[in-house]
Parts: structure tokens; sequence; C-alpha cells
């Protein structure tokens, strides 16, 4: 592998609300700042009040009036959710990226165009090459970080009874199928016991359902949650294209067996029968969940390959190229050139 050893620039500044502390964007904020931390000057900044999770990082606040904004340097922006501010124009950077982490392409081209008036060359990353795919770029690809050692797999003699399966997300109607309440109360009358973080949006459908368990999100720790499990489900409403869904990764970290639906970002880096389960329907859903429940051995082997593949990707992978992608001092066109990593 070669990497290229251009210059630094002075420092990163990423730029995040940090106002939700189980979003996905703001949490890949945090780990970005942590993998860049360890090799150059990264700085946190938030326009807004950063949820009280994120009170323990040093976030600085974006205060324009008072002349308190990032000036230099590279200037990163982690997702298009949020809107630019104009002090982007006072502002003379190396280089200007945005990590285009969420479907939303209205959003990026205002972000952008605003950034393009302020008198700067953006440059757009992809979380994920379906993302990438789906908006016809031809930026680089740059998943969203976890960390590993928080989400490790469970001791053997911790396992939970009855067989549980569940998911985590946001707590918002979109982060889940249409269908989804058909699947957990046919898993459910099984004997399966349901745990499902950050669904209290289904509670018209599913809150007096026996062996279903409706959480708000954030009600435990998320690798805690995750511990609790013997299989992970995720897919998102079909109105909703779910770009990298960094909750998969985090199951598949914690050595989970994950059965998830066939579109979405995070299908990059899941591969059928070898660390994951995908599914066209819920019929077929039902199907495989059962049949992990049957197989244990089949189950271990699944998560087994899920947390080498998440060990893989975030501890010998992520690292280096996110220091090669937005901590080097030439463009990201540039080290598209030069640094001989494949991202698929």
């Amino acid at each position: 592998m070669k990497r290229h050893v251009g210059r630094r620039p002075a420092r990163v500044h990423l730029v995040n609300p940090l106002w939700d502390p189980s979003g996905g964007g703001d949490w890949r904020t945090i780990e970005t700042w942590r993998m860049l931390g360890r090799h150059v000057d990264t700085q946190l900044w938030s326009e807004y009040s950063p949820a009280p999770a994120f009170a323990h990082y040093p976030v600085r606040a974006l205060r324009p009036w008072r002349l308190c904004f990032p000036r230099d340097g590279t200037l990163v922006f982690v997702g298009t959710y949020f809107r630019v501010g104009h002090w982007t124009r006072w502002g003379s950077y190396e280089r200007v990226v945005i990590i285009y982490n969420t479907d939303q392409p209205g959003r990026l081209a205002k972000n952008v165009e605003r950034l393009e008036l302020a008198g700067h060359r953006v440059e757009v990353v992809y979380t994920s090459r379906a993302l990438r795919k789906r908006h016809r770029g031809r930026g680089r690809v740059l998943e969203s970080p976890i960390d590993v050692d928080r989400f490790r797999p469970r001791s053997p003699v911790d396992r939970p009874h009855p067989f549980t399966v569940g998911r985590m997300s946001r707590d918002i109607r979109s982060k889940h199928h249409e269908d989804d309440p058909r699947l957990w109360r046919a898993l459910a009358a099984t004997g399966c016991l349901v745990r499902l973080m950050g669904a209290t949006c289904l509670a018209g459908d599913l809150g007096a359902v026996e062996n279903i368990e409706l959480l708000p999100a954030g009600a435990e720790d998320p690798a805690a949650f995750l511990r609790s499990l013997d299989c992970f489900v995720y897919r998102t409403s079909a109105r909703w294209f779910e770009a990298y869904g960094r909750v998969v990764m985090e199951a598949m970290a914690t050595g989970l067996p994950v059965d998830a639906g066939e579109r979405g970002g995070y299908v990059d880096r899941l591969r059928e029968g070898v660390n994951a389960r995908l599914f066209a329907c819920t019929a077929e859903a039902i199907v495989q969940v059962l049949s992990l429940r049957s197989n244990a051995d089949a189950a271990a082997r699944l998560g087994a390959a899920a947390r080498c593949d998440a060990v893989t990707l975030n501890v010998d992978e992520l690292p280096q190229r996110t220091l090669a992608l937005l901590a080097s001092g030439d463009s990201v066109d540039r080290c598209a050139a030069e640094v001989d990593i494949v991202t698929a």
C-alpha cells in the first residue's frame, strides 16, 4: 500500500451540531476527532447547543458575532442536515470538505452553493459507495468509524433467555420499515423476546403486544443494549435510504449475527451468508431469524465473522484512510490519485 506523505494542514476543524446523542453523524464527528487528534491538531465546533452526552468533549462554540469561528486549515462539515453559516466567507481555508452521510441531495446542493458563493472549492466525501452511486457522485468514500473496544462481544455466560432479537435507532418513524410491526409481532408470537430501542414511535402498533419491549432512544447504553441481544435485525422505511447505518457496524462489532434489509449503504460491508444475512421481505426475515434461533453454531459463525470484519475496517483501514483524506494538505481529488487504498 502506497501512502501519500504530503504536508499536513495547520489544523482540522470538524463542524457538526452535536445535538443528538443517538445521532450517527454526531458520533461520527466524535470518533473522527479521536482518530485525527492522534496525528494533527483537530478541533470540534458546533453552532448549536451540544447534547449533555457531549459535554465532556472540547466542543468550541461557533459564535461569528464574537469572531469565534474556524479561520484556516481544513474545514470539514460532518453532514449536510444542518445549515452552513455565512461565517465561512471570512475564513481562508486550505480545503473545505463536506462528508455526505444522509440522502438529502437538496441540502447538499444548498450547502455546496453557499460555500462556493463564499469563495471556496468544495470537496464531497461519501459515506458509502451505495450513496455515491445513488447521488451519481465522483468523490471518495469514507465510512463512519466506530469504537470496536466499546462495542465488544458479551461473555458467553451472559447469553439472555429467551432468544432475544432487536434493533436500535433514532426514535422516528422513517427509521422503521412500514411492515416492521408485522415482523416484530410474528417473531414475538414464536416466543422470541423483541427489544427495540428508539421505537416508542411504534407504540400505537406494538405497545400492548406480549414479548415486545419498546424503549426510547438512548434509554440504555448502546453497547450494553446490543449485548442483550442474540440477533440484530435492521431495515428502514421504504421512503428513507439509509446512507450507511453505523448501528449495523456496531452490531457486527458486538459479534451479533445481523439480518438486514437489502437496501442501504451498510450492504457494501455485508457478505451474504458469511458475516450477515440479507432479506428482501418480511416473510424472508422471519424465516432467517428463526433459522438462527434454531442453529446456534451458524449464528455464532456469522457473529464471529461480523466482529472480525468490523475490527478490520475500523482498526486496520479507517484510521489510515481518514488521515489520508481529511488531514492531508492536499485535496481529496489528489489523494484519490496518490493513496492506493481500495474502498470496496
